[in-house]
């Protein structure tokens, strides 16, 4: 072990999961989830797994339609839902590179490694209470996804934390992640959770029409202010998503409580296909971002589901 630093255990465990979805090699004799599960769960996980082929030949004579692979049962999603998450969480507590490298899907192929190190730098930013980061970014720019990344990655450390979100189409593959989120259109409702919970990490969308600097700069100061104030009291972690790339959108009050003015980046790499990534600064200087902290290059997409044109609301003054 000690002739391997942690970027090579952790390029490993990511081509491990090219070859286990079958991207690499023919291979279909590895077991994708074990890293993930051990004790009674592994067993009972790689007992199905090594029988499934029998199971789908004898299914063949019944109506009965079943997944190519056995990790897109139910049975199994089940399995690693409610096994899965405490050893992801770990790594990502830990800085376990070889298991964020499995969770991101990050190669060298596809990026410096340094991707992996910064999720958990990104980590450990989203354990301080009153974290902030505001993205910056045209529309249809991967903001939302990038944002969402974040928060799931705080509620894989944080088994106590709850995501509360304007996103409501959102849909996670994981349904302990689901029971962990909560919708909320209104200020009233976001403080609510706060209240409820000592954990949250929000993330708030199409907030340049709910937060603008031109046109609601009064209700900002009056309404959203004493929120953004005394987030760190209310145990709040918050990611505001606005659509100008000089973040002159997001009234100043937010933008100078900032940790982070994130911005998002989309680059066109093939037919139909972008590539996504965002920088995250410390500073935004007449309309500039300045003082660059790390780079997340490519963003991976959020292990869920949600519709990238709904229009989300929420009202800062009720």
């Amino acid at each position: 072990m000690s002739n391997y630093d942690g970027s090579s255990l952790g390029i490993g465990a990511a081509e491990f999961r090219e070859v286990a979805e079958g991207r690499l090699t023919e291979n279909n004799r590895v077991y994708p989830l074990a890293p993930f599960l051990d004790g009674r769960a592994l067993r009972r996980y790689v007992h199905y797994k090594r029988r499934y082929d029998e199971i789908l030949s004898i299914n063949e004579d019944h109506d009965a339609d079943l997944p190519a692979t056995f990790e897109q049962t139910q049975y199994c999603r089940n399995l690693i839902a409610a096994h899965g998450s405490p050893v992801a969480a770990e790594a990502v507590r830990n800085g376990n590179l070889a298991v964020l490298s499995w969770l991101s899907g990050l190669t060298r192929r596809e990026s410096d490694f340094s991707s992996a190190q910064v999720f958990s730098q990104l980590v450990r930013d989203l354990r301080r209470p009153g974290y902030l980061g505001v993205f910056l970014g045209m529309t249809d720019g991967g903001k939302t996804n990038s944002a969402l990344v974040g928060a799931g990655l705080h509620l894989r450390d944080e088994p106590d934390a709850i995501l509360a979100t304007n996103v409501t189409t959102l849909e996670w593959e994981e349904s302990e992640l689901n029971e962990r989120t909560y919708t909320v259109e209104t200020k009233s409702e976001l403080e609510q959770m706060c209240h409820e919970y000592p954990d949250v990490v929000a993330v708030l969308d199409e907030m340049s029409t709910q937060a603008n600097a031109q046109t609601q700069s009064y209700e900002v100061n009056s309404e959203f202010y004493p929120l953004v104030t005394f987030k760190s009291k209310l145990g709040l972690r918050l990611f505001v998503i606005g659509h100008r790339e000089d973040g002159y959108d997001i009234a100043p009050p937010i933008r100078e409580h900032a940790d982070h003015i994130i911005v998002q980046r989309a680059e066109e790499t093939g037919l139909d296909e972008t590539e996504y990534s965002a920088e995250f600064y410390r500073d935004l200087v007449d309309g500039e971002p300045d003082d660059l902290a790390y780079t997340l290059d490519p963003v991976p997409p959020i292990a869920g589901t949600y519709e990238p044109d709904e229009q989300a609301q929420f009202e800062i003054t009720s």
